[in-house]
């Protein structure tokens, strides 16, 4: 589930609840990683800041809770939900094996349209830096955007609503580890050569290899944040 479909649920009459407000900027500060795993969330500091009520501020934590972004523990409150490298090797085994069968079948559904979209999204990709300040590793939001825009683009004609929002959600969820590497001195590595075989094995049918680079790619991620976590 994005943001956007986070914060778009309404109430009657077509008003942004403020529970879905608070729900997409908690979510949103979580999968970023600007709130650390185990971070205490507070309710009367999250009313203060987010300007609401106790009411929508515990509507919003029971949502997170639900989708395990965050925890709620007798005698301490809400949490940031911790990472685990049990976690984070299941979502990668899971990505691999929904996304190949979904890039498959995305393949054999292809249109010259979906092909534009890929090269389109690679090309905005390949044009925006990954950091805003290297450095400081201070993350660019343009560049997230354009990353998750290429792998959408990559099983869009796969033409199944629920296995699309399936990945939505694994590739959601596994950007919170990814991002969280990335701000150590040490990560992440660049990866724009292994988008552009991917793209180039996609477009050129080669439906076989497009799987592996796939795979190999979320694989190689794999052993970067699990090297992260190991040297914390």
């Amino acid at each position: 589930m994005t943001d956007t479909k986070a914060s778009g649920r309404m109430q009657a009459g077509g008003k942004t609840t403020a529970a879905s407000t608070v729900f997409a900027a908690l979510r949103r500060e979580i999968l970023s990683g600007a709130l650390p795993p185990g971070s205490r969330l507070r309710i009367d500091h999250l009313c203060q800041t987010y300007g609401v009520t106790i009411n929508p501020v515990r509507e919003a934590l029971n949502r997170l809770t639900a989708e395990q972004l965050v925890v709620l523990e007798d005698q301490r409150g809400f949490s940031v939900a911790p990472v685990s490298h049990d976690e984070w090797r299941e979502l990668v085994r899971s990505r691999c094996l929904i996304e190949a069968c979904a890039l498959r079948e995305a393949m054999s559904n292809r249109t010259p349209v979906w092909e534009e979209g890929i090269v389109l999204s690679l090309y905005r990709l390949s044009r925006t830096a990954r950091f805003l300040d290297v450095e400081n590793r201070v993350p660019n939001p343009d560049w997230e955007l354009h990353h998750h825009a290429f792998h959408h683009a990559l099983l869009a004609s796969c033409n199944s609503r629920i296995i699309l929002d399936f990945c939505e959600e694994m590739r959601e969820r596994s950007d919170r580890y990814r991002r969280i590497a990335a701000l150590s001195p040490t990560g992440p590595r660049l990866t724009q050569s292994e988008h552009k075989e991917i793209a180039d094995a996609v477009v050129g049918g080669e439906v076989e290899e497009a799987v592996k680079l796939l795979c190999a790619h979320y694989q190689r991620t794999l052993g970067v944040v699990e090297a992260h976590f190991e040297r914390k």
